[in-house]
């Protein structure tokens, strides 16, 4: 089987939203930031408020900011990486992550190539498989995946064939998103 796509920023950066709403470790590091940046602003504020000898009422004003904070650290976690990631493919260096791919599923291995790129993998190397409403993401270490958007395909039944192929080494279930 041979597919030829093109990767396009917008692919890259669902790859990336993917990888942040779905890794235990980002999640967790976004819950500690969340805690810690309400912890500071109710302390600091209680502590700011005591020192200044301000009216108890400016509490509130404490919570409000902690509640901000709280409730707005994701969305303001999003669009920076976002925004780093539109950087990172800016960048000369980085051309080859987008523009045309051919990948070519063969008996014991498949095949990428693009742009500076021409990188076999074993089946056995596909550690999980994710998915979203347009992608498939091929995760071939822990933070690499090849990503396969759902336009490559002619139509389902090679796309299921497809996943059936490239999941076939992987015995967890749970992995195969």
């Amino acid at each position: 089987m041979e597919l030829q796509y093109d990767i396009t920023k917008e692919d890259y950066i669902a790859f990336n939203l993917n990888y942040f709403d779905n890794n235990a470790i980002v999640q967790r590091s976004m819950l500690t930031t969340r805690i810690a940046t309400t912890a500071i602003c109710l302390l600091g504020g209680t502590g700011l408020m005591y020192w200044l000898k301000l009216s108890p009422w400016s509490v509130v004003v404490y919570v409000a900011l902690a509640a901000v904070c709280f409730f707005g650290v994701p969305p303001y976690m999003r669009r920076k990486m976002i925004k780093n990631v539109d950087r990172i493919l800016k960048n000369a260096n980085n051309k080859q992550l987008c523009g045309s791919k051919t990948l070519t599923l063969e008996d014991k291995t498949f095949r990428l190539v693009g742009e500076n790129e021409d990188t076999t993998y074993q089946y056995e190397a596909v550690q999980r498989i994710a998915t979203d409403e347009g992608h498939y993401y091929v995760f071939v270490d822990e933070f690499s995946a090849v990503i396969v958007p759902f336009t490559a395909f002619e139509n389902d039944e090679q796309r299921l064939s497809f996943y059936d192929r490239i999941t076939a080494y992987i015995e967890d279930e749970a992995l195969k998103c």
